[in-house]
């Protein structure tokens, strides 16, 4: 899934865009409310206050950095802003008189600095005093959003490590004796099964971003080669059926979706028990959704997965980390028994 470019940037400059022009609107409706006629005077007049207001908000963006919102408990974080709304107002009034005098000094020749009196001084200060808070209230919203964002870019990758831990013990204890099995014997089956086994390992170790997605060919292909590890391990104790239909071009899912749904199927219901098991594993691409289906015959709500810590818990939060109230996910035992998860992945439009 793709992402506007350079959005932490964007979005505070597109506010902070946003809030001189409602600053600028209001200075004009404020002079032609004061009597001021329509004119290139008015509007320079309050596109002068309003550079001004620019000016003098930067050291209040400088402090909310210094002042990060995580120190709010601090005992002095409350009067070092009350002392910054007040430096705000004087460097505010400084810096709009000496604004307004260039502007007239430029025209008139009059460099004399031009301070407010009465109305409009009381104006001014409840003016600055808004937009203080105003503007630190930004700041520290936009510091919010952009820790909530690291946090769950931390969050998914912590899960992807998660579920990279659970699958590498899972392939090197168990898939490795077949493989030395298969060698020892001089099976013609070995060279393509530690290809197989070098693909997945791969696949799994590749350094990902946080919430990166793969083709779904690549993440199909990896699916494959696991299942025939899985099958030379278990032999006809385990019989497969995965079915991938639709059109796959530019389809994209997050890494690690299937393999851990199909790994679940497997480790939970079909080898515990005593017979041969079945896994079902079928994937339909339609124009607006993914269908995923992993089903299998074995021990069913006997062994199913309890916990946070089980791939098909963690698949499922990092899918709705991903996809929101999109997401369609459900997992439960089948009527004929065994286990069955449903998963429906919106598709973005493009």
């Amino acid at each position: 899934m793709s992402t506007p470019s350079s959005p932490t940037s964007w979005q505070p400059r597109r506010l902070a865009i946003v809030a001189a022009a409602l600053l600028f609107a209001t200075y004009v409706v404020v002079f032609l409310d004061a009597g001021a006629q329509p004119s290139l005077d008015v509007w320079g007049d309050a596109a002068v206050n309003v550079l001004a207001a620019v000016i003098a908000a930067w050291p209040v963006v400088l402090l909310c950095r210094a002042l990060p919102w995580r120190l709010a408990d601090r005992i002095w974080f409350v009067p070092v802003h009350i002392s910054g709304a007040l430096a705000f107002l004087a460097l505010w009034a400084l810096t709009t008189a000496a604004s307004l005098a260039l502007r007239t000094g430029l025209r008139d020749g009059d460099w004399t600095l031009f301070w407010f009196t009465g109305p409009a001084r009381s104006w001014q200060g409840m003016t600055a005093l808004v937009l203080y808070f105003a503007i630190a209230g930004g700041c520290y919203a936009t510091q919010a959003a952009r820790d909530a964002s690291e946090a769950a870019a931390l969050q998914h990758a912590a899960e992807l490590r998660a579920l990279r831990a659970q699958l590498d013990p899972h392939l090197l204890f168990n898939t490795l004796h077949s493989l030395l099995e298969l060698v020892r014997s001089g099976d013609e089956r070995a060279d393509a099964a530690i290809e197989r086994f070098a693909r997945v390992a791969r696949y799994v170790a590749a350094g990902r971003a946080a919430g990166a997605t793969v083709p779904l060919r690549d993440e199909w292909y990896m699916l494959e080669d696991y299942l025939a590890l899985e099958s030379l391990r278990l032999g006809p104790r385990l019989t497969l059926r995965h079915v991938l239909t639709g059109d796959t071009t530019n389809v994209r899912l997050p890494a690690l979706t299937l393999q851990p749904l199909a790994e679940n199927a497997i480790r939970h219901g079909i080898a515990p028990r005593a017979g041969p098991g079945q896994l079902d594993v079928r994937v339909h691409v339609t124009n607006d959704a993914i269908d995923i289906t992993v089903a299998d015959d074995g021990l069913g709500v006997a062994a199913a997965p309890s916990g946070s810590g089980t791939g098909l818990a963690l698949v499922r939060k990092r899918l709705e980390s991903v996809y929101g109230p999109a997401l369609q996910f459900e997992a439960g035992p089948r009527a004929e028994g065994g286990w069955c998860v449903l998963a429906r992945l919106p598709r973005p439009q493009s």
